[in-house]
């Protein structure tokens, strides 16, 4: 029998068993529904689980496996054939098909064929690796497969980048490079900051690890305890396509928005982020207050506001009537003495404080009795007569409240602490020139914060702040069994955003991925890792960089690098794939449709499934589509809130802000002349870099009057080379 016919009859037999394994899963399904006699709850839990493992099943029938590796054990010299897929598969014969995510497959990514080892459960295993085989197979049938050494290096992985795209964001399981691999497989508790040039797989690689951590701590941890933090709608619902794939689709996923909503527990209303792109994209937000806000330096002064907010808690003394019971610096020392690693927020002290102090009265009632009474005496003895009753009374209620160690007295006390986080952020605001440390556009900053405060709305740069005073005050209990967070597109957060997500998830770790050369939002964002690092991690986080592009082509990434190296950012190490040449067109303005028009017709004829046109901004997408419109080109705008994982958005117009994160298999630019895409502005640049990166396959750039200069050059060589080939 040769390799092909044993492979061959290999896949047939899986698929038998997969067959026979669906048939036994839904009869004990049907079975479960039948006769558990157990709570609702429980039956439909166990019910979920079965119904995610039957589909897992039927999806492997197309697919059962896409690797085999052959690995002897130095341990028993026994030589194993180990097929690896999406999903594993056990029967009572044994494993029939090993799971990515198991510690052995680690061998098919990182391992050269010969002396290999990799790290289980029960230590370290070495051995002999001998084959590592990749298949290709379809509906089914074995198509081909290819003996490799590396995975980097082989034929599928071209096959694989060559693909049209679907509108939807693929699982990678069968092409992960072994730079990739290290990081999906890296220890849960290892904080990792990811700087990954555009193309480079980081969320792919960012939901691979929630996978990989799902499935290596699924007897202790729930998936509900694993979150992913996200740019916008938009980019989730787009993940949300590959994540039953990886069967980890009880992953939390939310922006930074809502969580930080969820997080307060208020109602509040955000200002949508893009008036604000699109305010600095015009130059006419001349202020830093919105980088301000997101500083540490912002944190700082809030620090000395809750400093002096907290000394006024314990202020006065406490006083039943005009009888001062506990003095002043009594309460102030036992409140201040609560503030410890094992009490931290504001509600938490106070309950501590009042504990205590309660205990202190009524361990010492004598002596607290003998100072009221004595109060009592002094006031009654020289009272008039119409007012004697009335101090009885009074007193009478006073040693009661005694008798009871003051607690009621005590919570009246501290009853002017506020507790919500809105009305605290609002007198921070209302006094923060007390505050100020130097900084100069303090007067316009209260103004606008306290005017959109009072209408009940907030700015996302208003939400760092608001998630740590909650923190302090109140944290969220929910949100401590959070374990893992993978935060996508982070280039876009500045440093006080990633403390409160670091103070509001205090029992994560986290895994951070983005690309400072594609922060359409720098006016607020960080400018480079280590920021991250320290503020987050103490330094102690380790900043990994993919250099290597995957998405595009060596054509487009050459105009991609072209910008960034504009900007100072360095370029991508390119993966050698080739396509056609990227057209720089000059259009006159009133042009520009019919050009693109024109260009979305021939990408449809060439068989293209996913085409955009990427506008700078939400208005002038929402131009060109109805330009398009004009010319019979009926295609959707994207919105904020749309799902472009659905069929309906394969060919649309999109704003860069809502194209961050996505791609399509040919990008046309909506006009990239200078006077739209300014050289001089480094936001206009990024933002430019991003919808270039969008394209797998074809990218247009038509321009009116004159190019960007970031891409001037290259477009005068690019027209060298086609007239050479012409």
């Amino acid at each position: 029998m040769t390799d092909l016919d044993f492979e061959r009859k290999k896949l047939e037999d899986t698929i038998a068993i997969i067959r026979q394994q669906l048939g036994i899963e839904q009869s004990e399904l049907d079975k479960l529904f039948r006769d558990y006699i157990g709570s609702r709850e429980e039956l439909w839990r166990f019910a979920d689980l079965k119904k995610v493992h039957i589909e897992n099943l039927k999806t492997s029938l197309d697919n059962p496996y896409f690797a085999r590796i052959d690995f002897t054990a130095d341990e028993d010299g026994k030589s194993s054939s180990i097929y690896i897929g999406k999903n594993g598969l056990s029967t009572d014969d044994g494993i029939i098909i090993t799971d990515w995510r198991a510690p052995i497959s680690s061998l098919y990514y990182d391992s050269d064929l010969g002396r290999c080892s990799y790290i289980a459960p029960m230590g370290e295993i070495t051995g002999n690796l001998s084959l590592k085989r990749q298949y290709d197979i379809l509906n089914g049938e074995l198509i081909a497969y290819f003996d490799v050494d590396l995975v980097s290096n082989d034929q599928l992985l071209q096959r694989y980048l060559n693909e049209n795209n679907d509108s939807r964001l693929k699982s990678i399981v069968a092409t992960i490079q072994k730079e990739q691999n290290a990081v999906i497989r890296q220890n849960m508790y290892t904080n990792l900051i990811v700087q990954g040039v555009a193309g480079s797989g980081k969320t792919t690689v960012a939901l691979h690890r929630i996978a990989y951590l799902v499935y290596n701590h699924m007897q202790s941890i729930r998936q509900s305890q694993f979150m992913v933090i996200g740019p916008n709608k938009v980019f989730l619902k787009y993940i949300r396509s590959v994540l039953p794939e990886l069967d980890v689709a009880a992953v939390r996923q939310c922006t930074y928005e809502e969580f930080a909503k969820d997080y307060i527990g208020e109602d509040i209303e955000i200002i949508p982020s893009d008036k604000k792109v699109a305010a600095n994209i015009a130059g006419n937000n001349k202020s830093n207050i919105d980088k301000f806000k997101c500083s540490i330096r912002y944190k700082e002064m809030l620090d000395r506001f809750l400093e002096v907010y907290f000394y006024g808690l314990t202020s006065e003394p406490l006083k039943i009537g005009g009888c001062e019971i506990i003095p002043q610096e009594v309460i102030k020392s036992v409140f201040d003495s609560t503030d410890s690693s094992y009490v931290r927020s504001l509600k938490s002290r106070i309950e501590s404080t009042i504990s205590i102090l309660s205990r202190m009265i009524e361990d010492d009632q004598d002596k607290y009795s003998s100072i009221y009474s004595k109060y009592v005496y002094d006031r009654f003895k020289d009272a008039p007569e119409e007012e004697k009753e009335k101090i009885r009374d009074e007193s009478t209620k006073g040693r009661n409240e005694i008798n009871r160690n003051c607690r009621t007295v005590l919570r009246k006390y501290f009853s002017k602490a506020k507790l919500d986080p809105t009305k605290l952020y609002r007198l921070f605001i209302s006094t923060i020139a007390e505050y100020n440390d130097g900084y100069k556009d303090i007067s316009r900053l209260k103004k606008e914060t306290l005017q959109n405060i009072k209408q009940g709305k907030y700015d996302f740069e208003d939400l760092a702040a608001l998630i740590y005073i909650k923190s302090v005050i109140s944290p969220d209990r929910e949100y401590n069994e959070i374990k893992h967070v993978v935060v996508d597109e982070a280039q876009d957060f500045g440093e006080f955003n990633f403390y409160s997500l670091r103070r509001g998830l205090p029992s994560s770790s986290f895994s951070i991925f983005g690309d400072l050369a594609q922060s359409i939002y720098d006016y607020r964002g960080v400018d480079n890792w280590e920021q991250v690092n320290d503020v987050m991690f103490g330094g102690k986080g380790s900043i990994v960089n993919f250099s290597k592009s995957y998405r595009t082509t060596a054509e487009i990434m050459g105009v991609a690098d072209s910008i960034a190296e504009y900007m100072n950012l360095g370029s991508s190490e390119l993966v050698v794939r080739h396509g056609e040449d990227v057209s720089f067109t000059p259009v006159e303005d009133e042009n520009i449709p019919e050009h693109i028009a024109s260009k979305i017709l021939e990408y449809k004829e060439k068989g293209y499934r996913t085409i955009a046109v990427i506008s700078k901004t939400d208005l002038l997408s929402n131009y060109i589509n109805d330009d398009l419109r004009d010319l019979g080109i009926v295609i959707p705008n994207v919105g904020r809130d749309d799902d472009v994982s659905d069929p309906k958005f394969s060919v649309c117009t999109i704003s860069n802000q809502l194209a961050k994160g996505l791609e399509f298999d040919a990008v046309i630019i909506n006009n990239a002349g200078e006077k739209i895409y300014n050289s001089d502005s480094s936001l206009d640049q990024k933002m430019l870099y991003v919808a270039t990166t969008r394209a797998l396959h074809e990218l247009d750039i038509p321009y009116s009057g004159e190019l960007t200069r970031s891409l001037s050059s290259y477009a005068i060589t690019n027209e060298d080379k086609v007239m050479k080939k012409d």
